[in-house]
C-alpha cells in the first residue's frame, strides 16, 4: 500500500475544485476564499511531501551506513571489489521507489566515507512543478584510535598437517594482518606471534637462565653411574636413553637399560631405568623390571649469554604467570631445553612488533611438528604483552588493549612434568594459565580480552573456560572457516563505528 495520503484522483478533483473556484459567480466572499485555499492546501500538501521524504531519508541514511561499514571491514587489498560490496548493500537496503543519482566511497583520514545523492517524486508540489525532492546522505565509519598488543598464540604441532589446518590458517592471519598493516587515522597497533608445542623457541635472547637440569653422577650406583653423564641421553631432563649391557654370563642372558630422565612439580629431579633381560642378541623375547635409580632435589644452575633454542615450562607456579624473569629469583627464570630436537622444525617467537610484514613473514614459515602443551603458549602469550625482557616492547600509550588469540587444534599431551596419559593434569594448567591472562589488565583498568579457536579438534570444555566469555571462543569445523573467524575478530578488537 502507497504510504503518500492523496493518490492522483484525489489531486484531479482538488484541481476540478480550483477552477469551480475561479469562475464561481457566487460573489467576492467566494472567489477570496476559493483562492486562498488553494495556496493553503498547496503548502499543506508541500509539507506531506517533504516529510515523506524525511522519512525515506532515514532508510537512505541507514543503506549508506551498510556500505560504509561494509567497505571498512573489507579485509582485501582489491578497491574494486571494496566499492562492489559496498554498492551492493547500498542498493539491497533501499526502497525501489527512490532514484539513486550517484554514489560514492573514499578513504579520508583513515576513515571509509559513502555518499549518496537520491531524489523522491513529489505528489502536491508538483502543482508547482517540483516533481521531485533532491537530497544527500553521507555516511562515515571509522576504527577506534585505540592502540592494540595483539598476541597471536598458535599451535605448530604435527596434527596442524592434515585437512590442510597450517595452510587455512597462514593465509587467514595474512587477511588478518593485512586489515591493520597501513591504516592511517588509528592507534598504534602491533602484533606478536608464539607458535607453540611442547615448548616455545627464542633467537639470540640474552638473559638470566636456568640450564636444563642434569642428574649428580657421584650420586648414583653400578651400574647406573658407569653410564650417566652431564651429556648422557636419559641423565639430561626430558631425554630417553637406550645402553645395551651385552650377554651376561651371570645372568645368561642379554641385559638393556633405558633411562628417562624428568622432573615433578614438587621439584625432584628423577631417573628411571627400565631393565630388558633378553634371550637372544636381538633384544627380543625379553622381560622388563622398572626402578627408580635417582631421586633428588632439582639442581638450579643459572647460565648467562645469548641463546637461541627451545625453552621448557618454568617451574611452578611461575609456568602459568605473567611474573617477569628475575635473577634474583630462581623459580622464575626461564629453562633452556636440552636440545629442540623433539621440535626441530618449531620457529621463534616473534616480540610484540608494528612491522607487520615480519609476523607475516614468519606465519609463513610455520611447520607442523611435535606434541601439544597450550600451557607453554599462553604463558609465553603473557610475555609478550608485558614490557619485560625478552618480548619488551608493549604499548605505553595508556588507552592501549590487550588482546590475546589462541588457535589449537588439539588436547593437552605433554608438558615439562606430564604425557598424555594425565592430559587432565596439564589441562589444569592451562586454565590456570587463562585466569592469569585473562586477568591482565589494561592502564585504564580493563582486563585483557582472550579469544580462543578450536580447529576441528582438541578440548571444548577447556577452550571455551579459556576465551573471556562464549563469545570470544571460535569453534571451527573446517580449515576454510578460519580466514572468516580471524576477519570476525578483526572487525571486534578494531572496533569499527559509525561516526556520522
Amino acid at each position: 500500500m502507497s504510504s503518500r495520503p492523496l493518490a492522483t484522483g484525489s489531486l484531479r478533483r482538488l484541481a476540478a475544485l480550483a477552477r469551480r473556484f475561479r469562475h464561481s459567480s457566487a460573489g467576492n466572499f467566494g472567489m477570496m476564499t476559493g483562492l486562498t485555499a488553494v495556496p493553503l492546501l498547496i503548502a499543506l500538501g508541500g509539507a506531506v511531501d517533504y516529510s515523506n521524504a524525511l522519512r525515506e531519508k532515514t532508510s537512505v541514511q541507514a543503506a549508506a551506513d551498510a556500505a560504509a561499514l561494509t567497505a571498512a571491514k573489507y579485509s582485501g587489498s582489491d578497491e574494486t571489489e571494496r566499492l562492489s560490496r559496498a554498492n551492493m548493500y547500498f542498493s539491497a537496503n533501499i526502497d525501489p521507489d527512490i532514484t539513486v543519482g550517484s554514489t560514492s566511497l573514499s578513504k579520508v583520514d583513515g576513515s571509509w566515507v559513502y555518499d549518496a545523492d537520491f531524489s523522491m517524486p513529489t505528489a502536491f508540489l508538483g502543482l508547482m512543478h517540483i516533481d521531485a525532492l533532491d537530497m544527500s546522505v553521507k555516511s562515515e565509519v571509522k576504527q577506534a584510535d585505540t592502540p592494540l598488543d595483539i598476541v597471536l598464540v598458535l599451535d605448530s604441532t604435527g596434527s596442524m598437517a592434515s585437512n590442510g589446518k597450517m595452510t587455512q590458517l597462514q593465509a587467514a592471519v595474512k587477511l588478518f594482518l593485512d586489515s591493520f598493516d597501513g591504516a592511517t587515522g588509528i592507534g598504534k597497533v602491533q602484533v606478536a606471534m608464539i607458535p607453540f608445542d611442547t615448548e616455545v623457541k627464542i633467537q639470540s635472547a640474552s638473559m638470566t637462565m636456568l640450564s636444563t637440569p642434569t642428574a649428580t653422577c657421584s650420586y648414583m650406583s653400578s651400574p647406573d653411574k658407569s653410564y650417566c653423564s652431564t651429556t648422557a641421553a636419559g641423565f639430561v631432563l626430558g631425554t630417553t636413553g637406550t645402553y645395551l649391557a651385552g650377554y651376561s654370563s651371570s645372568a645368561k642372558r642379554y641385559i638393556g637399560y633405558v633411562y628417562t630422565a624428568a622432573d615433578t612439580p614438587a621439584q625432584m629431579f628423577t631417573v628411571t631405568r627400565v631393565t630388558y633381560s633378553c634371550s637372544n642378541s636381538n633384544y627380543t623375547s625379553c622381560t622388563t623390571s622398572t626402578s627408580t635409580v635417582y631421586n633428588r632435589s632439582l639442581t638450579k644452575t643459572k647460565v648467562t649469554g645469548s641463546f637461541t633454542g627451545c625453552i621448557i615450562d618454568r617451574l611452578q607456579p611461575y609456568d602459568t604467570q605473567s611474573d617477569a624473569a628475575t635473577a634474583s629469583t630462581v623459580d622464575t627464570l626461564y629453562t633452556r631445553s636440552y636440545d629442540c630436537s623433539a621440535s626441530s622444525s618449531l620457529q621463534p617467537v616473534v616480540g610484540l612488533t608494528e612491522d607487520l610484514d615480519t609476523v607475516e613473514t614468519a606465519v609463513t614459515k610455520l611447520t607442523p611438528s611435535g606434541n601439544t602443551n597450550i600451557s607453554i603458549g599462553v604463558q609465553w602469550g603473557m610475555e609478550a604483552l608485558t614490557s619485560d625482557y625478552p618480548l619488551q616492547g608493549a604499548n605505553t600509550d595508556a588507552r592501549a588493549k590487550k588482546i590475546m588469540i589462541v588457535l589449537t587444534d588439539g588436547d593437552n599431551t605433554k608438558d615439562r612434568w606430564y604425557d598424555s596419559s594425565a592430559s587432565s593434569s596439564i589441562d589444569a594448567r592451562t586454565e590456570l594459565a587463562c585466569s592469569k591472562a585473562k586477568a591482565m589488565t589494561n592502564a585504564d583498568g580493563t582486563v585483557l580480552e582472550l579469544y580462543t579457536i578450536r580447529v576441528i579438534d582438541g578440548n571444548e570444555t577447556l577452550l571455551k573456560s579459556c576465551a573471556t566469555d562464549e563469545g570470544h571462543y571460535y569453534p571451527v569445523t573446517t580449515a576454510s572457516q578460519l580466514s572468516a573467524v580471524f576477519q570476525d575478530i578483526a572487525e571486534r578488537v578494531k572496533r569499527i563505528r559509525i561516526v556520522s
